[in-house]
């Protein structure tokens, strides 16, 4: 670890252009009427969580299916 991220504090997480592309959707998503609970549970799942997985994301996308 360099000196200078040391003396900023805790290091930040690295970025990534997947998630870049993605939460910037997901920002969009969340900008429409009725799918603002959608694109916070999307963004939990899939870019703090990091589950890619299809069953995850259904189920943030229909909360209320069996």
């Amino acid at each position: 670890m360099s000196e200078q991220s040391e003396e900023k504090g805790a290091p930040q997480p690295v970025a990534t252009v997947s998630k870049a592309v993605l939460g910037a959707f997901l920002e969009d998503l969340a900008k429409n009427e009725g799918f603002e609970d959608v694109a916070s549970t999307l963004k939990k799942v899939v870019i703090e969580d990091g589950v890619f997985a299809e069953p995850a994301i259904r189920a943030a996308i229909f909360p209320d299916a069996p």
